[in-house]
């Protein structure tokens, strides 16, 4: 291990949950390195170790942040030198993490596909295998919007022992559309690996204003209570330095049930380690939310599941 990791386990049983029982999640929230190809190399060898962390706890997914492999704070030309093919080698290592450890891996990572660069998370199988490359199609602000083009394709429902999980990836987790879509599809846990942080320098040179909304505070705990959703929330923690200036990260990741209440949360004191938070998600054990009242069923309102033009 090349650096201590602070494992925060909350679990009623020793064992994991049983195939379509539920689902141990384990969130990484770590301060990594940026903007390099040793960055690269650094990020993925702590992932190799997290991996095999979390599945000593038994663990059957594990979840890094936006951006994982090169750090988020990265330009245009760090992004076009280190975004990678969806069959790279770092979701090439990813996989053999996955297989080695038995458990499901969520790298998100910049991709390249031929002139194009996305925003992307691989959703890695237990088996090794590629189950989805979802790329991020609602991009946030204008440094996003200039490294990377907007993905076409909504969010997939994948099936990780026995349990219908989808992703979003950090600014969508704030969109309700996508959680009421992947309600309608089945999804019954939502993954959002993010890239938070509080004021930062904004791609016009100015400072922000406003700090990003800590979106664990109403909207993450709304979202899984209607939609009766967990959801996971995977953010960095620590400080990213680049020539633009620097990112600090809210270290906010943990994992909200269906009622709205967190199975586990980050506390300030997670925020100065990097930690490993798990917690197991098992939809037949939250109580209804509502004494007769099911907001999934007895929404009326239809979505369009088309995405309209980026503005």
């Amino acid at each position: 291990m090349t650096a201590p990791v602070r494992v925060v386990f909350r679990s009623a049983s020793r064992a994991a949950p049983t195939f379509g029982e539920g689902l141990r999640v384990a969130l990484y929230q770590g301060q990594g390195a940026v903007g390099s190809r040793q960055a690269v190399e650094c990020n993925m060898e702590r992932l190799v170790e997290v991996s095999a962390l979390a599945a000593e706890y038994g663990c059957q997914v594990v979840v890094f942040p936006e951006k994982y492999t090169t750090g988020y704070a990265i330009d245009p030309g760090q992004c076009r030198e280190l975004a990678e093919h969806r069959e790279g080698p770092s979701v090439d290592r990813a996989r053999l993490a996955a297989k080695e450890n038995g458990l499901a891996v969520v790298l998100p990572y910049p991709e390249r596909d031929g002139a194009e660069f996305y925003d992307s998370i691989s959703v890695i199988a237990a088996d090794g295998l590629v189950t989805a490359n979802y790329r991020k199609t609602h991009l946030y602000g204008a440094a996003e919007r200039r490294n990377y083009s907007f993905g076409q394709d909504l969010p997939p429902v994948v099936s990780l022992n026995g349990i219908a999980v989808s992703v979003l990836n950090c600014y969508e987790c704030e969109f309700p559309p996508l959680y009421q879509y992947l309600a309608e599809r089945g999804a019954q846990v939502v993954i959002g690996p993010t890239a938070a942080d509080a004021h930062f320098r904004l791609a016009d040179g100015t400072m922000s204003q406003v700090p990003y909304q800590d979106a664990t505070r109403h909207i993450i705990p709304a979202m899984a209570s209607i939609w009766r959703l967990f959801i996971a929330y995977a953010n960095r923690r620590g400080w990213e330095q680049v020539s633009a200036g620097a990112w600090q990260y809210q270290g906010n990741s943990g994992i909200w049930a269906p009622d709205g209440e967190p199975l586990i949360a980050a506390t300030a004191e997670d925020r100065h380690h990097d930690c490993l938070l798990i917690a197991d998600c098992l939809p037949a054990t939250v109580p209804p939310f509502s004494p007769e009242g099911h907001h999934p069923t007895d929404n009326r309102l239809t979505l369009n599941h088309t995405l309209k033009p980026a503005s």
